[in-house]
């Protein structure tokens, strides 16, 4: 029998299939993946190559790069539900059992449970850096979060599939935070800190030291997860 949920995931994979940017997009999360299972020889080869030892920016390059799949799949989710409203099939959705409160949660918990599943599959499978169980989910937990985000900004100020090409690159921008809180030795890295990646580079750094403030970054950062989320999710219930 067909669940629900059986059917909006069907429809999702015909979706990506027929567009290669979203067949790209998927094969973007398994290549960083790839890229990290590989990055010690890299480091090794930059050594002899160069002279020059990238281990000390290890810790910058994994918090950077494993929240990169959380973005594709926003991307992805959010050019679905971009693509299913042209089509009219929201509508469509609307009056059946599933409702469109269902159709919205199956469109956000989708994307959160495979950016978070990306995300701890980096860390244990690569061991590249030491982050001990607890504040690996706090910190997955905000990074799932953080494409529920993603996905909602999308779908919020985009009319089109076109347009939403263009805020993709715009919800890119958010990502910046991470060099600033690595990078900026200065109090003032602190006008980032409403990015909600700010708190997860704190996160990533706090963790490797066994600082006591961790846990003030994952408390503080996922609520300024769950307010930018908030508004997103008004924003978009107001333009449907």
């Amino acid at each position: 029998m067909k669940t629900p949920v059986t059917a909006l995931a069907r429809g999702d994979l015909k979706l990506i299939v027929r567009d290669s940017t979203l067949v790209m997009a998927v094969f973007g999360p398994l290549a960083i993946t790839i890229l990290l299972f590989f990055l010690p020889s890299i480091e090794a080869l930059i050594l002899i190559k160069f002279g020059f030892d990238p281990g000390p920016f290890r810790l910058f390059i994994v918090s950077f790069l494993s929240l990169i799949p959380g973005m594709l799949f926003a991307m992805i989710y959010g050019f679905i539900v971009l693509d299913e409203r042209d089509e009219e099939v929201i509508d469509f959705i609307s009056i059946t059992p599933l409702r469109k409160e269902g159709y919205l949660t199956y469109k956000l918990i989708m994307p959160m449970l495979l950016s978070a599943g990306f995300f701890l599959f980096i860390i244990y499978a690569t061991s590249l850096v030491r982050l001990n169980p607890i504040p690996a989910m706090g910190i997955a937990i905000m990074v799932a979060i953080e494409t529920a985000i993603g996905t909602l900004f999308l779908v919020a100020f985009s009319e089109n599939k076109v347009e939403g090409l263009a805020f993709s690159k715009v919800l890119g921008i958010m990502y910046l935070a991470i060099p600033l809180v690595f990078f900026w030795n200065s109090s003032w890295h602190w006008i980032s800190a409403f990015l909600p990646p700010f708190w997860i580079a704190k996160a990533f750094i706090h963790s490797q030291t066994s600082s006591i403030w961790i846990w003030g970054d994952l408390v503080l950062g996922t609520a300024v997860h769950l307010v930018i989320l908030q508004y997103f999710l008004q924003v978009f219930l107001r333009k449907q």
